[in-house]
């Protein structure tokens, strides 16, 4: 997929039934700790950040979505909305930190998500195009399983066939910091967003959980299977959300999420997905 949103395999388009869906690959920007690897982020309620996604926010708003969906549980969709009620009523800043209360009401944890990208970006831009709601699609899920857990324990390796050529996960999170440090928030989500960039995650997963099983044990397929399950629930919830005259819709996920969403999205003939980067 092209990102003018022109289908890159030959198929022939269905403009006029299709809903654009442009996945928009971005960090943790409050960092809750909820992935393998912690990246080192900044404060984006400094003067510098807030003026950054400003301009992040004024290049998303010119495709002009006509709806955000946003990287939180779908089931807490009227938390999620009575709080950006606060921000469009101006009750919230976005450059201020305030308590919730109830504290955190997305992930029972102390509170960030003032600095999370889902108010910074998510709410920000519907907040420009006048929508009254954001759209919650995530389905949370557990992605260990006991018989990975049994291969672990013994310690378990698998044998290498084939060598592949991987970056060290460790190493590629170090990197988005040093690039992240160095960048403004719209070139490093142009940066993020790049092919080998999005298509990192998956090849990871797949190397370290596709070999993970013996005999019985399909411990590691297991763990992709719900992985894929996730993000095809994600599917789901985002065609509920959207209303029959909806032609695009932006959906702001973690940037793991992008690869397996954009190919879910391309199988189903309610969705087109759009590439990013010809917008930031």
């Amino acid at each position: 997929m092209s990102d003018s949103g022109t289908p890159s395999d030959g198929r022939p388009s269905r403009d006029g039934e299709e809903v654009r869906a442009m996945v928009l690959g971005t960090y943790h920007m409050d960092e809750p700790g909820l992935d393998a690897a912690t990246l080192d982020v900044d404060d984006v309620l400094v003067p510098r950040r807030q003026a950054e996604l400003e301009e992040l926010t004024d290049s998303l708003a010119r495709w002009n979505p006509d709806r955000v969906a946003v990287e939180r549980p779908y089931d807490r969709a009227d938390a999620v909305n009575a709080l950006y009620d606060e921000y469009r009523a101006g009750e919230r800043a976005y450059d201020r930190e305030e308590e919730i209360d109830p504290p955190h009401p997305f992930r029972n944890e102390p509170d960030t998500e003032c600095r999370s990208e889902v108010v910074q970006i998510g709410f920000r831009l519907a907040e420009k195009l006048d929508h009254e709601r954001v759209s919650p699609i995530d389905s949370p899920t557990k992605l260990g399983n006991e018989e990975v857990e049994a291969l672990r324990e013994r310690g378990f390796e698998p044998e290498t066939k084939v060598s592949a050529s991987l970056p060290d996960p460790e190493e590629r999170v170090r990197e988005w910091g040093r690039r992240l440090a160095d960048s403004s928030i719209v070139e490093f989500h142009r940066w993020l967003n790049r092919e080998e960039q999005v298509s990192a995650n998956n090849e990871a997963m797949f190397d370290e959980y596709l070999r993970l099983g013996e005999g019985d044990n399909f411990g590691g397929p297991r763990l992709l299977a719900t992985w894929y399950e996730r993000n095809l629930r994600m599917v789901h919830a985002l065609w509920r959300a959207i209303e029959p005259d909806d032609r695009r819709v932006l959906v702001l996920v973690g940037n793991g999420h992008v690869p397996v969403l954009r190919h879910l999205l391309e199988e189903t003939p309610t969705f087109r997905p759009v590439g990013p980067r010809s917008h930031l």
